[in-house]
């Protein structure tokens, strides 16, 4: 079996996504529960990574995607003249876009590779970042950006070796380009593009829309360079999926597992159950959904199973390690008694022993300082 139906079989069985095809392309992407925490946390880290983190001021907003980049930079007149006011019109600022719902027009005839067409669904929400910067200043934010956003992609992943830049290149218009390509077992696949538009742009408006795109760098009144960076939620999705995937060895067989950095892993930690005694086995469960409780009341996502300590230990690491759940809380008959615990790790599934008061405050220091 190709290693994408692999994964793909993987997503569908454990309710993260399920690739909806129509002649031979893939015409959008429909999340399982485990999908849509995986895509929010992305979309959440992308967001802190371009709006929250940022030395300029951002600017959030919804405009959709044009038929062409002209008609895209116009649509950005009204919220660059918003962003504006918030900045007393001084350059530099910038204007995302996370939750445009887009489509790219795909022949039926088009040949894609089998693989990358579910890195490129016809139907996709957009990841964009639009920067406005003062002009002496473009080319150096344009290779800043470069790095800012390679860095991004190379600290969620299990392989930050796979992630690279291609060698800038310059079409037609003498605009430069480059993309970030991620090195898969099939080959490589362009998950961002990142563009140095310039001030070229302006050149096509009218004088009263130019003069709207007019701000200032100190005292200097002028028409700022543009730098864009674009993906899409379900492209990050599936290169976390699939670089998130591992078939390794356990015991005597294999075992099929997803591996997801702790920041943008569904859930953070479940909990299993071991006992000998099964009158204790409803006391593990309450004691698990109190625990449990005090976790999500601090933020952190937890699954809680109903059935815990009705499967053996082992199924339910398995069950854990296969929606790459970075924390498993073991619960035996003896935490009822003296109140420690085990906290297994699924990178090393070795468990350390906690006392239970103490799992919250732990666990959030863990995802936190990851």
């Amino acid at each position: 079996m190709r290693l994408i139906n692999k994964i793909l079989s993987m997503c569908e069985a454990y309710d993260f996504i399920r690739p909806v095809m129509t002649n031979n392309h893939v015409d959008f992407v429909k999340y399982g529960a485990s999908g849509e925490l995986l895509r929010q946390n992305i979309r959440n880290e992308w967001l802190y990574s371009n709006v929250t983190s940022r030395d300029e001021s951002v600017f959030q907003t919804c405009y959709g995607m044009q038929k062409d980049r002209f008609a895209d930079l116009l649509s950005l007149k009204e919220p660059y003249t918003n962003a504006k006011l918030f900045c007393n019109s001084q350059l530099p600022f910038n204007i995302t876009d996370s939750r445009s719902q887009c489509e790219q027009k795909i022949a039926d005839n088009t040949i894609i590779n089998e693989e990358s067409k579910f890195f490129n669904p016809r139907h996709y929400t957009r990841l964009k970042c639009t920067a406005f910067c003062i002009p002496e200043e473009g080319l150096q934010f344009f290779y800043h950006w470069q790095r800012q956003r390679k860095i991004w992609w190379r600290k969620f992943s299990a392989n930050p070796g796979k992630f690279s830049l291609t060698e800038i290149s310059t079409d037609d218009t003498g605009q430069e380009c480059t993309e970030i390509r991620a090195e898969f077992d099939w080959g490589q696949e362009t998950i961002e593009t990142i563009s140095n538009v310039g001030s070229k742009f302006f050149d096509k408006l009218d004088p009263t829309d130019r003069e709207k795109f007019l701000a200032r760098a100190g005292k200097k009144k002028l028409l700022p360079h543009i730098i864009e960076s674009e993906t899409s939620l379900e492209k990050a999705s599936m290169v976390f999926l699939c670089d998130g995937y591992a078939d390794l060895p356990y015991h005597n067989e294999r075992r099929e597992t997803f591996r997801f950095h702790r920041k943008i892993a569904p859930y953070k930690i479940t909990f299993a159950a071991s006992l000998s005694n099964a009158k204790k086995a409803e006391e593990l469960r309450q004691l698990s959904v109190y625990l449990g409780l005090g976790l999500k009341k601090s933020g952190v996502s937890t699954l809680l199973a109903p059935n815990i300590a009705k499967k053996s230990l082992e199924t339910q690491f398995t069950d854990a390690d296969c929606l790459g759940i970075p924390y498993t809380a073991v619960l035996s008959e003896s935490t009822l008694e003296n109140g420690i615990m085990g906290l297994r790790s699924i990178e090393t599934t070795l468990e350390e022993k906690i006392h239970v008061a103490n799992l919250t405050s732990y666990v959030e220091l863990l995802i936190k300082n990851y």
